[in-house]
């Protein structure tokens, strides 16, 4: 196995008789409050692995970002391994796991054509985890799905016949594309929501909670759209080399909507087409939100307007959620909510810091969120895909082929 330290981040994928060669290379250093730029990481070892060719390189490449979910996980990547196009190379498997607790099934650690694992010694956080999912992929389309998904076979084939639709676009091939999302009993789910602004997001308070970042399902038509979901997106692998990546500032939540945003500030188009669909079993509007996963969304909320929106709109949204958090801060407490109110305080600290220096980033926002439950439970893993525990500062990869 071949190692080479680059000091640049690349996407590049540099071909070899027999022979594959992918990096593993951290992101340029960019101004904080710079909208669409990426932050300062975590410090991380980089290195080079060597993976054997295929006889061709696949069209399509699945991404699926696991923490705490193997059953799912494996679940998924049996489904997809039974799809004749994987069979026959069209298309590949790319695992990435963001430092699970538990132990990896016995059945991805034998090797197996078509699919990769990608251990990460560290959690940094979804965008983290497709990232690293994209520099191993060899497709020239990426599909990314959440292990909570479940496919109806033939759903590789209606991708890939989705694929070669959009690439005969009259207006242009488009950077990102979404597709249906179903609930368990076959009624349709939220996918697809317009670009929060302030009005929106005061708006949004006076909706029922599954209705606030995404359309209503009986709105949604097939066509050119603000953005789309991450748990089931499709992205030209163009594009991620044209924007360099997902935003890894954003821990979890509305990383999907600043890809979106960033594509189309580059003339990308961002569509949502009904004409393929999955299953998705826990989406976040049909769960409780615990004291962990709401300081993870209001920074997420908050590091968007800070980005990507005016700075007077970010100011009065920093102003909202500050005074938000003093209150039910203080309502918390009285009531003996001993989680909720540190939760509301951690609210509170980190609207003040992106304020004054722009931060808190990435990782850092997982250490203060766990520090919220850590004292009741020790450290609670809880929602969607990625979030988990302290970890090593490293975040070295170490690939089962």
């Amino acid at each position: 196995m071949a190692v080479l330290a680059r000091t640049r981040f690349s996407f590049k994928v540099f071909d070899r008789p027999n022979r594959r060669v992918i990096s593993v290379i951290p992101k340029k250093h960019n101004l904080p409050n710079n909208p669409g730029t990426v932050a300062p990481t975590t410090r991380r070892l980089t290195r080079t692995v060597a993976i054997d060719a295929f006889p061709h390189d696949p069209r399509l490449t699945v991404v699926m970002v696991n923490y705490q979910s193997w059953p799912e996980a494996l679940r998924l990547a049996l489904e997809l391994e039974a799809e004749p196009e994987l069979k026959r190379g069209q298309c590949e498997i790319v695992i990435v796991d963001n430092a699970s607790t538990g132990p990896i099934p016995g059945l991805l650690l034998v090797p197996r054509a078509g699919l990769r694992l990608i251990e990460r010694h560290d959690n940094g956080g979804f965008a983290v985890g497709v990232n690293a999912g994209c520099r191993a992929a060899r497709g020239r389309w990426l599909l990314v799905l959440n292990p909570d998904v479940e496919i109806e076979p033939g759903f590789l084939s209606q991708v890939l016949a989705r694929i070669a639709h959009h690439e005969r676009a009259p207006e242009g091939v488009p950077g990102i594309v979404g597709f249906g999302l179903k609930n368990s009993d076959g009624s349709r789910q939220g996918s697809v929501g317009a670009f929060p602004s302030l009005g929106r997001a005061v708006w949004e308070q006076l909706l029922p909670r599954g209705r606030r970042k995404y359309q209503p399902a009986w709105r949604i038509r097939s066509g050119p759209v603000d953005w789309v979901t991450g748990c089931c997106m499709l992205v030209n692998r163009a594009m991620i080399d044209d924007l360099g990546g997902m935003d890894e500032d954003f821990f979890l939540y509305y990383e999907e909507v600043a890809f979106s945003r960033s594509a189309q500030r580059r003339g990308w188009r961002v569509v949502f087409d009904d004409q393929a669909s999955v299953i998705h079993r826990h989406p976040l509007q049909n769960r409780p939100v615990s004291p962990k996963m709401r300081v993870i969304l209001r920074h997420s909320k908050l590091l968007y307007f800070l980005k990507h929106l005016p700075a007077w709109q970010f100011l009065v949204l920093d102003g909202i959620v500050g005074i938000e958090a003093a209150v039910r801060g203080w309502c918390s407490t009285r009531l003996g909510r001993s989680a909720d109110a540190r939760a509301w305080r951690t609210i509170g600290m980190i609207a003040t810091r992106l304020r004054r220096d722009g931060g808190p980033r990435g990782r850092e926002v997982l250490t203060l969120a766990e520090g919220v439950e850590s004292a009741a439970a020790g450290g609670i893993g809880a929602g969607r895909g990625p979030l988990g525990r302290p970890a090593a500062r490293s975040t070295s990869t170490r690939e089962t082929i």
